[in-house]
């Protein structure tokens, strides 16, 4: 009987010892697994700041002159900082975005307030539907298409709307991406100086 209960407990211990090295196995495996998880989405949002890093013209980058079609004149000019000794923003857009469409009130609130301090050129990635773009949001300054690639490249144009500062050296000051809302918002009137209306209620 007494020999029963020994063997009895002896298994007993011995599934209990095989269990804790079961468990120790599998902890072991989970904490490897996540580590390693860890080290990929670091390594993945490394790629991507390092991407968004490249994709961004940085202030204080010396950008060169653009030759583009003058919006309704059909002729090819040379846009050059040191013609002014205003610092010129380039509003680049779009006419199908919606966001170049809410945020259109805000900009020309700039063009209004400002132009004595500034040069405004607009810079259109596409011709279509400019000309009713154009009328439909009181558009008053230079609009130029037909960008080159190199240019594009140059001052890495992707996403509407975006408004660059260069200065008459042709500076990079700053550059906003997207439009006046939020953070955004703020930043752009505390350099500019001025309270901007917002963003219209629709893209209408």
């Amino acid at each position: 009987m007494n020999e029963t209960k020994t063997s009895t407990a002896e298994k007993a211990s011995f599934f209990s010892s095989k269990l804790l090295v079961l468990n120790t196995v599998v902890l072991i495996t989970s904490v490897g697994l996540n580590v390693l998880l860890a080290y990929r989405v670091q390594r993945q949002n490394s790629a991507i700041v390092a991407r968004r890093a490249e994709n961004t013209l940085n202030v204080g980058t010396a950008v060169p002159p653009i030759t583009a079609m003058r919006w309704g004149e059909g002729r090819r000019e040379v846009i050059s900082y040191g013609d002014t000794s205003r610092p010129t923003v380039l509003y680049i857009f779009t006419p199908p975005c919606s966001w170049c469409k809410r945020n259109t009130d805000n900009f020309n609130a700039l063009v209004d307030k400002k132009s004595g301090e500034y040069r405004f050129i607009g810079l259109s990635l596409s011709k279509d539907g400019l000309g009713e773009y154009l009328t439909t949001h009181h558009s008053t300054i230079p609009i130029y298409t037909d960008l080159s690639k190199d240019t594009i490249a140059a001052y890495k144009l992707s996403g509407t709307p975006q408004t660059l500062v260069i200065s008459p050296a042709g500076m990079v000051v700053k550059n906003w991406k997207g439009a006046y809302t939020g953070g955004q918002e703020s930043e752009v009137e505390s350099f500019f100086q001025v309270k901007l209306p917002g963003l219209r209620a629709d893209s209408q």
